[in-house]
């Protein structure tokens, strides 16, 4: 059985470079219930506060997730 991946939690991110007005962050995050792993890399503006860049951080790991959750377990 999977898992739904129903939260998950930035655990780690760092600035890589700046791309105009983007600040392009390494991150790494997980499931919060079966703890599977993702790293990634994502540019954002580079105006948001800390809670913005987690939310949006976390939303991307989620997404991330949501497509594992839906691919078919052999």
């Amino acid at each position: 059985m999977g898992c739904s991946h129903p939260a998950a939690t930035i655990t780690d991110h760092a600035v890589q470079g700046y791309e105009g007005t983007s600040i392009r962050y390494a991150w790494r995050g997980a499931c919060d219930v079966c703890h599977r792993g993702v790293v990634g890399m994502t540019a954002l503006p580079a105006d948001l506060s800390d809670e913005e860049l987690i939310s949006r951080l976390t939303a991307e790991l989620m997404a991330y997730l949501s497509l594992v959750a839906a691919a078919p377990v052999a």
